[in-house]
C-alpha cells in the first residue's frame, strides 16, 4: 500500500514539474508574457574641477538606493553609464574624500542624452554637512 502511496506522490509531483516547464517555456517564447524594458538616458558628465569623481544616481522614490554609473578624472569629459529615464533621479559627484555635489531631483526622456557641467567652483558638501570648494 506504501509503495503505491509512494508512486501516485511521484507521478503527481513529476506532472507538476513538467507542468511548470511548459508553462515557462511559453513565457520564454514571448507569448503571452508581458515584457518590460528599461527606460534610459545617457548623461555625459564634464567636470571641470581639480577632483576625480564618481558619479551615481538615486531614485527620488527610494533615495537610498544608489547606483555608481561612472568616474571621471579632473578637467575631463566622460560619457558614463545609462541612468534611469521616465521617474525622477537623484544625480551625484562625489569625490574620493566622500564629498559630494547634488543636483535636485530631475526626470530625463527615454533616449535622451543631456550633458552635466560640473563647474571648478562647485560646491561639494562633506557627509558631516561642511561645504567646501571646488577641490574638496
Amino acid at each position: 500500500m506504501r509503495v503505491v502511496v509512494f508512486d501516485r506522490i511521484v507521478a503527481l509531483a513529476a506532472l507538476v514539474a513538467v507542468a511548470g516547464c511548459m508553462a515557462g517555456r511559453a513565457g520564454a517564447s514571448g507569448e503571452g508574457a508581458s515584457v518590460r524594458r528599461a527606460a534610459l538616458a545617457q548623461i555625459i558628465v564634464e567636470n571641470h574641477t581639480g577632483e576625480a569623481i564618481d558619479v551615481a544616481f538615486l531614485t527620488a522614490a527610494e533615495p537610498g538606493r544608489e547606483v555608481v554609473v561612472g568616474g571621471v578624472a579632473p578637467r575631463s569629459t566622460a560619457l558614463v553609464a545609462p541612468v534611469l529615464a521616465g521617474e525622477p533621479i537623484i544625480l551625484v559627484a562625489r569625490t574620493a574624500s566622500g564629498a559630494e555635489h547634488r543636483l535636485p531631483a530631475r526626470s530625463f526622456e527615454p533616449g535622451a542624452e543631456w550633458t552635466w557641467i560640473i563647474p571648478e567652483d562647485a560646491s561639494f558638501v562633506r557627509a558631516t554637512g561642511e561645504a567646501s570648494g571646488g577641490a574638496p
